[in-house]
C-alpha cells in the first residue's frame, strides 16, 4: 500500500521498505507479551524490576509515532486533539475498573491506616500524576510506611499519559511543518525527536547520578525512551540487514531482555544510561522482524499463539497483577509469596486480565471503531472519571464527618498522659474511639505553623524546608529551638503546650534521620552539612535554650546509649552560652506499635518491658554539666516500667518508634515540671 502524498511532499523511502513498517506486526505484540511476563514474574517471585516497563514505554511511542507519520503527508492527516482524546478513551475504562476494584478491596481487607494513602494515590493515578506523588515520597522521610501501595504501578501509566500529551503536540506540529513546507515526514520527525532524545538522555544520566530515587519516576528522565521508539519508526526503512544478521540481532535482543533483570539492579540504577539496555534490546527485536524472511529470527516465536494471547491482555495484566500481589502480602502479613503462592497470583492475574480485556477493553475498542463522533471520547472520559471520583469522594466525606464528631469529644474521651496525673480521668466511655484515628495517622507528625522568617529565615539549600516557627516567635520574649531528628520533632509536641501558656516562641530545625550526635551516621548523606548549617544558625541567633534528644534507644540487643558525638554539640552550645534541654529518647520497638494496638483485642498484648528498649539508668546522666538540663519523660511513657501502646485512650506511638502528636502534647505538664527555673 502506498500513501497519496501532498503535492509538495516527497516520500522519504522507497515504497517497499515504507510499506513494511506500516504492516501489522504480530511479533511486536509478542514482544509486549514477553515484556509483561518479565514484569509480572520479577515482581511476584524476585521482588525486583525487570526492565519490561522500559520496553512498554518505547513501544507506546513507536505505535503512536507510526500512526502519525503514516498519515502525516497524506490526504487524511490525524487531528491531534481528537486523537489524544481517543487515546485516553482507550486507556481510562480498564484503568478505572481497576481503581474501583482496588478501592473495594482496600475498604474490605486493608487496615484503616492504609486508607488515606490509597485515597491520595487513587486521585493521583486517575489524573496521571502518580509518578510525581511517588517521586516526592521516595525522598520523604515521613512518607515511609509498612504497607506497600496497591497502586504504585500506576506510576508508569502516569509517565505514559504525560508523554502521550507531549507527543501528540509535537507530532501535530511536525504534521503542520510537513504539510506547509513540503518536507519529508521522516526528516522532520527525526530531527524533532532526535533533539528530545539527546536532551532527555543527558538530563536522565545527570538526574540519575544525583537523585536516582526521584529520577526513576521523573517523566523528563524517561522521555528519551519514548523518543527512541519514535526514532525507530523513522529508521526502520533505512536499516537493511541480511536475513542472518537480522536473526542474530533479534536473538541477541531477546536474550539481553530476558537476562536484564537478573544482571542489573533496574530499580536502583535506572533510568540513566543503563536503561539503554532494554530499549536497544527491544529495538533489535523490532528490526529483526521487519524483513520479509522472519523465519530465522525470534519473530516466529513471538508470533506464536500463547504469546499473542498474553500480548492481547498485556495492558490489563499490568493493571491487575500488582494489586493482587500486594493484597496477598497484606492479608497474609508476609513479605514473600513463595513458589505456590506466586503461581496462584500469576494465574489469578491472567484470569482477571482476560476478563478485563473481554468485558471492558474490547467493547471500548469496538465502540471506537463503530462511532467516530467527537463527543463519544469526551463522554467516555467523563463517565470513567465519575465512576472513581463519586465513590471515592463519598468515602472520604463520610470519613471526614466521622473524624470531626470523634475529635469534638476528645477532651472527655482521650485525656492521654493526663490520666497518670489525675486517675479520675480514667473513667472513659466504653464507646469512645481511640485517637488518633487510623485515617488521620499522617497528621500525627508535629509541624509548626510557619516557615522560619525574620532573623530565623533560611536561604541555603540544605536548610530549606527544615526550619519552622510558631506564629508568635517574632514578638516572643523567649525563644526555644528544637533541633535534631524526628524524635526531637515529636518531643516538640510536649513543649508546645508549655510555650502556649508562657507565650514563648518555638523554632524547629529538624531533618529526619539527622540527630545532633555529630559523629552519628545520618540517614541522609547530607546530614553532616545540614547539622553544621543548623548549628551555625542557632549560634548566630542565640535563643534562650535549645532542646534535643541526646540518647538513642534500641529495639534490639544493643543498649540505649548516648548519641555518638553529642558532647561536641553540647560544647558548641556551651561556647555560645546557649542552655541545652537534653531529652532522653523514647522507646523503640521491633514491630509497629500502632498497628498492633488497633488490631489487638487488648492493647496490653502489645506492651513491652522498658528494659527491652531503654537502659536501666539514663545514659545522659554523664552529661550533667552547667548549662545542660536533663529531661526524662520515661515515667509517663512507660508507667510502672511497662511500655504500653495506649494511655488515656490515646495511642502513644504512631509507628514503631515515634510518639504521636496527640500523646506528646498530653506530656506538656510533665515536661513543664522538669524545665529549669531560669526559663521562667
Amino acid at each position: 500500500m502506498r500513501l497519496t502524498l501532498h503535492p509538495r511532499t516527497r516520500p522519504s523511502t522507497d515504497g517497499r521498505a515504507d510499506e513494511g513498517r506500516w504492516a501489522y506486526r504480530s511479533d511486536v505484540d509478542g514482544l509486549r507479551a514477553v515484556a509483561i511476563l518479565l514484569v509480572v514474574t520479577y515482581h511476584v517471585w524476585f521482588g525486583r524490576v525487570s526492565g519490561g516497563v522500559d520496553v512498554f514505554l518505547m513501544l507506546s511511542a513507536f505505535f503512536l509515532t507510526r500512526g502519525f507519520v503514516r498519515r502525516m503527508a497524506g490526504p487524511s492527516p490525524i487531528r491531534p486533539l481528537p486523537h489524544l482524546l481517543g487515546i485516553f478513551r482507550r486507556l481510562l475504562p480498564a484503568a478505572v475498573v481497576t481503581l474501583v476494584g482496588v478501592l473495594a478491596v482496600v475498604w474490605a481487607v486493608y487496615p484503616p491506616t492504609a486508607w488515606r494513602s490509597v485515597w491520595e494515590q487513587t486521585w493521583a493515578s486517575l489524573l496521571y500524576v502518580q509518578n510525581a506523588a511517588l517521586a516526592a515520597d521516595a525522598v520523604d522521610y515521613y512518607a515511609r510506611t509498612e504497607i506497600p501501595s496497591p497502586l504504585q504501578h500506576f506510576w508508569s501509566m502516569s509517565v505514559q499519559g504525560q508523554a502521550f500529551v507531549l507527543w501528540v503536540v509535537l507530532l501535530g506540529l511536525c504534521q503542520v511543518v510537513v504539510r506547509r513546507r513540503g518536507l519529508s515526514a521522516d526528516r522532520v520527525v527525526g530531527v524533532v525527536f532526535g533533539v528530545v532524545f539527546a536532551a532527555s538522555f543527558v538530563y536522565s544520566v545527570v538526574r540519575t547520578a544525583t537523585a536516582q530515587e526521584q529520577a526513576y519516576f521523573d517523566t523528563g528522565a524517561r522521555l528519551w525512551e519514548f523518543a527512541a521508539g519514535s526514532l525507530l519508526v523513522v529508521a526502520l526503512p533505512h536499516l537493511r540487514l541480511g536475513s542472518r544478521a537480522r536473526a542474530l540481532v533479534g536473538w541477541a535482543g531477546l536474550a539481553g531482555l530476558l537476562v536484564l533483570g537478573a544482571v542489573i539492579d533496574v530499580r536502583g540504577g535506572f533510568p540513566g544510561f543503563l536503561a539503554l539496555w532494554p530499549v536497544l534490546c527491544a529495538a533489535a527485536i523490532v528490526v529483526s522482524g521487519s524483513g520479509d524472511d522472519r523465519g530465522r529470527g525470534p519473530a516466529r516465536l513471538l508470533s506464536s499463539r500463547p504469546l499473542q494471547a498474553v500480548g492481547r491482555d498485556a495492558y490489563a495484566l499490568y493493571l491487575v497483577h500488582w494489586p493482587i500481589l500486594v493484597t496477598f502480602l497484606v492479608v497474609n502479613d508476609r513479605v514473600e509469596v513463595g513458589l505456590v503462592g506466586g503461581a496462584a497470583i500469576i494465574a489469578l492475574s491472567l484470569l482477571l486480565a482476560r476478563a478485563l480485556t473481554w468485558a471492558v477493553d474490547r467493547p471500548v475498542r469496538a465502540w471506537r471503531r463503530s462511532d467516530a463522533s467527537p463527543l463519544v471520547p469526551l463522554a467516555v472520559i467523563a463517565v470513567a472519571v465519575s465512576v472513581v471520583a463519586l465513590p471515592l469522594g463519598a468515602w472520604q466525606a463520610a470519613t471526614w464527618v466521622q473524624e470531626r464528631a470523634i475529635e469534638a469529644k476528645a477532651v472527655r474521651d482521650n485525656p492521654g498522659a493526663a490520666v497518670l496525673r489525675d486517675p479520675s480521668l480514667a473513667e472513659i466511655p466504653a464507646d469512645a474511639e481511640l485517637l488518633p484515628l487510623p485515617t488521620l495517622l499522617d497528621d500525627e507528625w508535629v509541624q509548626l505553623e510557619n516557615p522560619c522568617a525574620g532573623g530565623w529565615s533560611v536561604d541555603t539549600e540544605l536548610l530549606l524546608g527544615t526550619c519552622f516557627e510558631t506564629s508568635r516567635t517574632a514578638r516572643a520574649d523567649r525563644t526555644i529551638v528544637v533541633i535534631g531528628d524526628s524524635h526531637a520533632q515529636q518531643m516538640t509536641g510536649a513543649l508546645l503546650p508549655v510555650a502556649d501558656e508562657k507565650g514563648w516562641g518555638v523554632v524547629s530545625l529538624v531533618k529526619g534521620g539527622c540527630s545532633m550526635g555529630l559523629a552519628e551516621p545520618g540517614m541522609d548523606k547530607r546530614c553532616d552539612g545540614w547539622r553544621e548549617e543548623a548549628i551555625a544558625l542557632v549560634e548566630r541567633m542565640s535563643p534562650d535554650a535549645v532542646m534535643t534528644v541526646v540518647t538513642r534507644s534500641d529495639a534490639g540487643d544493643d543498649d540505649e546509649a548516648l548519641r555518638p558525638g553529642i558532647e561536641g554539640f553540647l560544647d558548641r552550645m556551651g561556647d555560645a552560652g546557649i542552655p541545652v534541654l537534653a531529652v532522653r529518647d523514647n522507646p523503640r520497638f521491633a514491630y509497629d506499635m500502632y498497628g498492633c494496638v488497633i488490631e489487638a483485642e487488648d492493647p496490653l498484648d502489645c506492651a513491652a518491658p522498658r528494659s527491652a528498649s531503654l537502659a536501666d539508668e539514663n545514659p545522659a546522666r554523664v552529661l550533667d554539666r552547667p548549662g545542660v538540663d536533663l529531661l526524662d519523660l520515661t515515667p509517663w511513657i512507660c508507667p510502672d516500667d511497662l511500655c504500653v501502646g495506649v494511655i488515656g485512650n490515646v495511642a502513644v506511638y504512631r509507628d514503631d518508634n515515634h510518639l504521636t502528636r496527640l500523646y506528646a502534647r498530653s506530656l506538656g505538664s510533665s515536661l513543664a515540671e522538669q524545665l529549669p527555673s531560669s526559663l521562667g
